[in-house]
């Protein structure tokens, strides 16, 4: 085994657990301490999904070991990039330095510390993508034990988030339309860790005492924002029928929240909101989003295309709010699990990365670009089409789901295309900069 590639096996592990240890014992936001509560209380909603609270109580032992759980995160993360890496890139020194620095960026190492479901998420999407590159690659090879075993993962990681599961329904129905070789074998494969994934969700949703494995408030939060942002506007006219399918989750004047047109929608937290009736009167809902929309096609479209924008083009649904679209937390706020940084000082340098990948948000956190990237890679580079294809249907399978169902822009959600379109560019740059070399 060549120096470069035994660097490329323990580095990336090594620069995740740098920053494990420079911001002991990681990075804790609102909603990770909502789902260390519930994990530490026994009392577990579906808003995150049942399974990421039980996946948090097993790995954290039961909350008394959380810095556990944090290490766990960036290692499978930073690991599951390796994979994916290797199945797609060749060997060599462009591969192994562009997965370190990857791994070296806040978007893995200041992500990876945190107790937020979108890490495991993607690592599960990245091992099966791992496996399902390396057998189009040698398509008369039969799978081997390593390759059953991270598709078993990957089942296990994927429905952390509750969209994981119809992304991976959607990439293999898209597999299918698009991807011309290989591409039964490609939807099998999705399909038997959808399949899995399914399971898992079932399973946990029933131990946890939920009738339902998406709370029916989130289901629908999307609709609701872009309902409270088109009442704000005197010229939308709803009828009396209409009111009457929005009047029993809440009044009218609570439903007209102009902060909804940018970011979370008050709506969840006004005095009359009643969430109990949200699920009684979806149908009602529906009816009436509908016929705004079709009365109003162009405000509709501009309403939700500026609150998504962070899964569009720069600047095509207008520039990010800088000061409400999350990205990647960098603190640990106030909490009762005795969470503080071991080595302020250093966690406060180690922050620093953080907050200037938080500025650069409308780039670095753009889905929508990175996704292109990709595209224009495997439009250009031949040699690598074949190997990108995959990672380009289930990425496109993510950021429609995301352009439609997303209440909020937030960088994270778009994790998976974020880490793959960066990881491309780097090892285009290092490669080109590689030859360079050479030939001088």
């Amino acid at each position: 085994m060549s120096k470069i590639t035994r660097a490329e096996t323990w580095l990336p592990l090594a620069v995740g657990a740098a920053w494990w240890g420079a911001m002991y014992p990681g990075l804790f936001g609102e909603d990770s301490l909502i789902t260390l509560e519930q994990a530490r209380s026994g009392n577990i909603d579906v808003w995150f999904t049942a399974w990421w609270v039980y996946i948090i109580d097993a790995l954290s032992l039961g909350t008394r070991a959380i810095a556990l759980l944090t290490l766990c995160g960036v290692l499978l993360l930073s690991w599951s990039i390796r994979e994916w890496a290797r199945a797609i890139f060749p060997p060599g020194p462009a591969r192994a330095w562009s997965i370190v620095i990857i791994c070296a960026t806040p978007l893995v190492g200041a992500l990876g510390i945190q107790v937020r479901h979108d890490a495991w998420m993607v690592a599960g999407f990245l091992l099966c993508l791992a496996v399902i590159t390396r057998s189009r690659s040698s398509p008369a090879a039969a799978l081997r034990a390593i390759d059953y075993l991270q598709l078993a993962l990957a089942a296990l990681l994927i429905p952390t988030r509750h969209n994981g599961l119809p992304t991976l329904i959607a990439a293999a129905v898209l597999g299918l339309i698009v991807l011309r070789p290989r591409r039964v074998r490609f939807a099998l494969t999705l399909g038997a860790v959808a399949a899995g994934a399914f399971l898992v969700t079932m399973s946990a949703t029933r131990a946890a005492g939920r009738e339902h494995s998406i709370d029916p408030v989130q289901a629908v939060e999307w609709m609701m924002a872009d309902v409270s942002c088109m009442v704000t506007d005197p010229t939308v006219e709803l009828t009396d029928a209409q009111w009457s399918n929005l009047e029993p989750i809440a009044s009218r004047a609570d439903w007209k929240q102009p902060v909804a047109c940018r970011f979370v929608s008050p709506l969840l937290i006004a005095p009359t909101f009643q969430p109990a009736q949200v699920e009684p009167n979806t149908r009602g809902l529906m009816r009436t989003w509908s016929a705004l929309a079709l009365r109003y096609p162009l405000k509709m479209t501009v309403v939700h295309l500026r609150r998504v924008n962070l899964f569009l083009p720069p600047f095509v649904g207008g520039a990010p709010e800088q000061l409400q679209t999350p990205f990647l937390h960098s603190t640990i706020l106030p909490n009762d699990f005795g969470l503080q940084w071991a080595l302020p000082r250093v966690a406060e340098t180690a922050r620093l990365p953080v907050r200037a990948w938080n500025a650069m948000r409308a780039v670095l956190a753009n889905a929508a670009l990175w996704l292109l990237a990709l595209l224009l890679v495997a439009w250009r580079r031949r040699d690598l089409r074949a190997q990108l294809l995959p990672t380009i249907v289930i990425c496109t399978a993510l950021e429609a789901g995301l352009l439609v169902t997303a209440p909020i822009s937030e960088g994270r959600y778009g994790l998976l295309i974020l880490v793959t379109g960066q990881l491309t560019a780097l090892y285009l740059l290092l490669e080109r900069r590689q030859r360079t070399r050479v030939l001088s």
